[in-house]
């Protein structure tokens, strides 16, 4: 147990590109009081939390070799037979997926030493600057671990529940069977910690110090620890209570962001809230994630292995394929007579005009996140069809990279990295939070408590969680093309490049239609659930939400589908066919087991049923 939790002081330079404060790092062994005689050293030791916080869509992938967390949910399916963790996680030997399963707890605990370490010899050192006030930056130093001690203490919590709360720097001669702490407990714990952040880190930081966590990070990072806790795994009685203070926390981190004004809903390109802008040139970005943010090519992990398909002139390993239960999600738009939106309604399978138009008219979300049969595609339309023994090129059901979905993922893949022999160069970036994360847990939250239509927190300035959720509908605007001028540097450029090669996409030059009023608080959670779930696909959180509203068996068990397109002359027949079965067990899956040596040597509890 001892090697999970006492960390030897062993620090190496990271070849991490251009992150700015993550640039430098002290190289070889050195004791800890070598580093603590001056600022920039224990600086630098103190930044290497942020290189190890946890990995998202741009870096190594949770769960095997090279599949998104999403693939071990409805939203999406893993084919490659390399990284078999996958599959094995998805017939819940949750065991076999070590990397996802029991490295976060020793990750998390080694990076809490740090902070306990950099806490307990921050006075060590004279030398570091202060500023135009004559503060010293110690203190902004205490606010960012005590962000990160919230940060990695919730990661655990969010998988394992309850967790032993160590709070200091242990030694080989500490008794290390620390108890397990309640999950409020822990809760607690962590809040403790990000109230403490809050009052002392600033609201932005400069340029060259970009990337740190801020006072509004810290604040979103509460109202997500908050809703957690507030929802049904975590909350069996439905306290009221704790879904008001979930949303009065999300509430507040909204107040700042638009008193500030650092953080809002990017509305310039929506598909560039994800790639070719860089985070600290859009608004929307709460807190990055600079480890392994940049440049990337086709033949990067993220798109020839994560998502591009084999199929003829691509050449790709196209891993994490979504499923027809995700896409079905994506709502249909109606219009009247003369062309304007005036409302949605959910995909139907018995529906012949839906099936008949399947992809036509679908939430603009979907253009930008799958690739379908017939689509144009960077150089030609994509074939997942079958005729007879024949198939189209982007579908080979004897060969393990291909989609057993019908679909691909496209939402991480720029079109200026088109194929393996014209790799292209885009920039991706990812996030840990963004602002549409932040609106969407203040709509959860006020739903529970006051439904709909009301604001009863009393703060000033009335937003409902209908209008929350209508926030983020509303900046998806789609004008017309002839309305777009043809400047990439002008708003909704994309929209026009995709409506020039795709005529299903919408024009929407008032965003999506909103949710109406007059829904019950239990519709409004379908619907808001139905947005969280488009809105933030693929980018780490689903997995953990169906955990916490106790969804298992219909969100990660149960049939998985996906599309078999039948060529009919220069016409595609569209049928819901069943791909997998996928197992589920309730009474110990909405908890992670905890790793047995662990469990022995600390002399802790293991998770129920593991």
């Amino acid at each position: 147990m001892k090697k999970h939790i006492i960390w030897i002081l062993l620090i190496f330079l990271a070849a991490t590109g251009c992150e700015k404060f993550l640039d430098q790092a002290p190289t070889g062994e050195q004791t800890k009081e070598y580093i603590f005689q001056d600022y920039t050293r224990a600086q630098r030791y103190m930044d290497r939390l942020y290189e190890y916080l946890p990995s998202l869509w741009t870096s190594a992938s949770p769960i095997g070799g090279y599949g998104f967390r999403e693939s071990a949910t409805d939203m999406a399916e893993y084919t490659a037979n390399y990284g078999t963790a996958n599959s094995t996680f998805n017939l819940g030997n949750w065991k076999a997926a070590t990397t996802e399963v029991y490295a976060p707890w020793t990750n998390a605990y080694q990076e809490i030493r740090r902070c306990f370490v950099t806490l307990e010899n921050i006075d060590s050192f004279n030398n570091e600057p202060r500023d135009e006030n004559g503060e010293s930056r110690k203190e902004t130093m205490k606010g960012e671990i005590y962000f990160m001690l919230g940060f990695y203490y919730f990661d655990m919590l969010k998988r394992y529940g309850g967790v032993p709360l160590v709070e200091k720097s242990l030694s080989l001669d500490d008794d290390l069977k620390i108890p397990r702490a309640t999950y409020e407990e822990t809760k607690n714990f962590i809040i403790k910690y990000l109230d403490k952040a809050i009052n002392i880190l600033p609201d932005k930081w400069s340029s060259d110090d970009y990337g740190r966590a801020t006072k509004i990070a810290a604040m979103a990072l509460k109202a997500r620890v908050l809703l957690y806790a507030a929802s049904p795994l975590n909350n069996p009685n439905n306290d009221k209570a704790k879904w008001e203070a979930a949303a009065r926390a999300a509430r507040e981190a909204i107040d700042i962001c638009e008193e500030t004004g650092h953080h809002y809903l990017y509305t310039h390109e929506y598909q560039d809230v994800f790639m070719r802008t860089y985070p600290e040139n859009n608004p929307e970005v709460i807190l990055p994630a600079l480890m392994g943010q940049g440049t990337v090519t086709f033949n990067s992990n993220i798109i020839r292995y994560g998502q591009a398909t084999p199929g003829q002139g691509f050449q790709g390993y196209g891993s994490n394929s979504p499923t027809q239960n995700f896409v079905d999600r994506f709502e249909v738009i109606k219009f009247d007579s003369e062309g304007n939106a005036i409302g949605t309604e959910q995909f139907d399978w018995n529906n012949p005009e839906h099936v008949n138009n399947i992809y036509k008219n679908r939430d603009p979300r979907f253009y930008w996140t799958v690739i379908y049969n017939d689509q144009f595609w960077i150089t030609r339309k994509i074939e997942t069809w079958r005729d007879g023994s024949n198939y189209g090129k982007d579908r080979d059901p004897k060969d393990h990279l291909y989609t057993r979905t019908g679909y691909y993922l496209r939402k991480f893949w720029p079109k200026e990295c088109m194929n393996y022999t014209q790799p292209g160069a885009a920039t991706i970036v990812a996030f840990y939070f963004r602002y549409a994360e932040v609106l969407l847990n203040y709509a959860e939250a006020m739903n529970e408590v006051f439904g709909p239509d009301t604001d009863g927190l009393g703060k000033g300035k009335s937003i409902t969680a209908r209008d929350a959720v209508n926030q983020i509908r509303k900046r998806l605007v789609c004008p017309a093309t002839e309305d777009i001028p043809n400047d990439p540097s002008k708003a909704h450029f994309r929209v026009r490049e995709e409506r020039l090669n795709n005529p299903d996409f919408p024009v929407l030059p008032n965003g999506m239609p909103e949710i109406p009023k007059g829904l019950s608080l239990d519709q409004m959670r379908e619907r808001i659930i139905n947005e969280r779930i488009i809105e933030l696909c693929f980018e780490g959180d689903y997995f953990f939400d169906i955990l916490r509203w106790k969804r298992g068996p219909e969100l990660m068990g149960g049939v998985i589908y996906g599309v078999d397109v039948v060529k009919s002359g220069s016409s595609f027949v569209y049928n819901k066919v069943k791909v997998e079965e996928r197992f589920f067990d309730p009474s110990r899956m909405y908890l992670y087991p905890i790793d047995l040596t662990t469990v022995h040597a600390m002399g802790i509890d293991q998770n129920p049923g593991w």
